[in-house]
């Protein structure tokens, strides 16, 4: 093939991949193909690129996170009225929601984050609630299983091994503190 057929076929595969018309693994694959393993200009575009996208992703992941302790200290450390400490927690689950969302969409691994910051915020603010309404442990504990059962329906519905796990070893440790 003429060497100017193959760059203007390098470069509208290049367009393509930027512009997202196909797959990036689409477009890796033809740009191996077509310019036979030997393509430079890849490498120097992540290397100028790819840093500021993982930097800000990681900052963004740790805001996320952020929210598991500040829930904690909204819940046990503030002297808050209860509405406000609803309104805060309430915000929070919410944003972790909407990133879940926004993840889910953007078919980015970091929709696990999210969705682990979700059920751990709210199994964190339930049996806080449960804890606070009755004088009584079993409404605490029907909240543990139902939060550890949630886990597991969610698990399962979506396939996430880390979830199903999670909500049978949250119920082995119930029933062992329970039973011993």
């Amino acid at each position: 093939m003429a060497h100017e057929r193959k760059t203007i076929i390098i470069d509208e595969i290049k367009y393509w991949k930027e512009h997202q018309l196909l797959p990036k693994e689409y477009c890796d694959f033809l740009l191996a193909l077509y310019t036979e393993g030997n393509d430079d200009s890849e490498g120097e575009s992540k290397q100028k690129h790819f840093p500021f996208k993982d930097i800000g992703s990681f900052i963004y992941v740790l805001l996320l996170l952020s929210l598991l302790p500040l829930s904690f200290l909204v819940i046990h450390f503030t002297e808050l009225s209860m509405p406000m400490q609803t309104g805060l927690i309430l915000f929070f689950i919410g944003f972790s929601l909407l990133n879940i969302w926004f993840f889910y969409r953007k078919n980015s691994i970091q929709v696990h984050v999210a969705i682990i910051v979700f059920l751990l915020i709210l199994f964190l603010y339930t049996s806080y609630l449960a804890s606070g309404w009755a004088t009584q442990s079993w409404l605490n504990h029907a909240v543990i299983l139902l939060n550890c059962m949630l886990w597991i329906g969610f698990g399962i519905k979506q396939k996430l091994t880390y979830l199903i796990a999670s909500g049978f070893i949250g119920i082995i440790i119930w029933c062992l503190y329970i039973f011993f």
